[in-house]
């Protein structure tokens, strides 16, 4: 019994281990309507023993029009616009004529051992549902070190995404990550086109058998 629970221990050990050194930047809820008005939160933790987070910085993707942050306690936050070739109509009669760039955190610290969330309330792009949106994220320490959280899903620094997903669906959130909501919704999809052919035949032979009965 002794040897069995010393096993274990190493086993819950190795996995909390696993989770500290996976932790990175991330959005959530990472699976949004298109077009719809809600409030994200950039979640960020501090991976380093011996220095703080002092700043973040997140780079928006296109479609996103208006951002407002919610007051953080020690942090100032800043939305920095990017003018836009030709206003874009956004709702009927309403137009704009920039775009959010990008949205920075700075002032406080996240100490090591602590995470920080960083609510920000946004109208989400009218986008194809399946499109995966890209927030690239600087992280940056007090000894200056900046960790750059822009890689492709699975790398080393992988940037946060979120999954579009159709006007009138609900929001969503997925811990394995977008790309995971992406793949259970082309999953679905391709089960609902499968699924409507072999619906509609076994409905022909139930009818069939009942007439000639």
């Amino acid at each position: 019994m002794k040897a069995r629970l010393t096993v274990l221990a190493a086993v819950l050990a190795a996995l909390a281990f696993a989770g500290v050194a996976q932790a990175h930047v991330t959005v959530h809820p990472n699976a949004l309507p298109a077009s719809g008005f809600t409030v994200i939160t950039i979640n960020v933790p501090n991976e380093r023993a011996n220095a703080s987070t002092t700043k973040v910085d997140v780079q928006f993707p296109d479609g996103i029009y208006t951002a407002s942050l919610a007051a953080t306690p020690g942090w100032r936050g800043r939305v920095v616009p990017e003018k836009l070739p030709k206003p874009v109509e956004i709702e009927k009669g309403f137009s704009v004529s920039t775009r959010v760039d990008r949205v920075v955190f700075s002032g406080g610290k996240i100490r090591p051992g602590q995470f920080l969330s960083f609510p920000v309330s946004i109208r989400t792009p009218a986008a194809k549902p399946g499109t995966l949106i890209t927030f690239k994220a600087l992280q940056t320490y007090s000894n200056g070190e900046i960790v750059r959280w822009i890689g492709n899903a699975g790398s080393e620094n992988p940037a946060p995404q979120v999954l579009i997903r159709a006007s009138n669906s609900p929001v969503l959130d997925y811990p394995a990550g977008a790309t995971t909501a992406k793949s259970r919704m082309s999953q679905t999809m391709k089960g609902v086109v499968f699924g409507l052919p072999l619906g509609a035949i076994a409905a022909f032979l139930a009818l069939r058998r009942k007439r000639n009965a």
